[in-house]
């Protein structure tokens, strides 16, 4: 029949449901689905205070620690030292580790 045909279980599943009557074809809702979260306040809330936990975080913003949790980790904001850190480097950054790297290459040089 292809991909877009129905697995047997699907179709076993909609037989139940209409022989008992139960012609609804919207999804009922559920608990545990995915909870929508304001990334920019998320954002912004580890900038100002970068010590606050993921169940402070998950309070302030209304949902569960481990949806805080997942969108931090999409951000790349990991928590070290007891705050969360970007791993996002300025321009400075960049070239002040450049500028390093090259003067270690050439001291390694002149010691050989």
């Amino acid at each position: 029949m292809g991909g877009d045909a129905l697995s047997a279980r699907t179709a076993q599943h909609w037989f139940n449901r209409f022989k008992k009557g139960n012609f609804e074809l919207d999804d009922l809702p559920r608990s545990g689905g995915p909870m929508e979260l304001d990334v920019y306040l998320l954002k912004q809330l580890t900038e100002e205070d970068p010590r606050l936990t993921l169940r402070c975080l998950a309070e302030q913003l209304g949902c569960s620690h481990t949806v805080v949790e997942k969108h931090l980790n999409e951000l790349d904001k990991p928590w070290k030292y007891g705050v969360w850190i970007f791993h996002e480097l300025s321009q400075h950054q960049l070239q002040h580790r450049a500028d390093v790297c090259m003067d270690l290459m050439i001291s390694h040089r002149n010691y050989q």
